[in-house]
């Protein structure tokens, strides 16, 4: 009898033990579906802050530039390019300086594709060449070339 009844208070203690570890395991498994819903909510939180910070760039952002690529195919320095373009708000000059031979640069403008823009090339024996290029280009990079025989552009 007396091994029955050490048997029995040990079941019963191992259940005492058991119901003491059931709020124990509630509680982990609400501290991890709080842990996934927090982690969730912030991913959700960071993606829709960086989606409106992108639309709010974009709505205060004037507007893309033009890119135009510019290439002396001569077989001289150009001296002194000036590229002229306005749009219904401005008009803007800029002036690239000692363009070598085979050399290239990139220049933005705050302009659109077909709207034109000029090129005068000012040569080192002090004659001009010069053209409206960008009339007909629907694109956003534009390449001109500048050459003996004058001033292409792609379009």
């Amino acid at each position: 009898m007396k091994d029955s009844s050490l048997r029995d208070v040990n079941a019963g203690q191992c259940v005492v033990a058991d119901d003491a570890n059931l709020p124990d395991v509630k509680q982990e498994q609400v501290m991890q579906f709080w842990n996934k819903s927090v982690i969730l909510t912030a991913f959700v939180g960071i993606i829709g802050g960086a989606l409106l910070a992108s639309g709010w760039y974009r709505l205060n952002y004037p507007m893309q530039p033009l890119f135009v690529e510019i290439s002396n195919q001569r077989t001289a320095i150009i001296p002194l390019l000036s590229i002229e373009h306005g749009s219904d708000y401005a008009q803007e000059k800029i002036l690239l300086t000692q363009l070598r031979p085979g050399e290239t640069r990139v220049i933005a403008l705050n302009h659109e594709p077909g709207r034109g823009y000029s090129i005068e090339a000012q040569l080192a024996d002090g004659s001009k060449v010069e053209a409206c290029v960008g009339k007909l280009s629907k694109k956003w990079v534009n390449s001109v070339l500048i050459t003996s025989n004058g001033i292409f552009g792609d379009d």
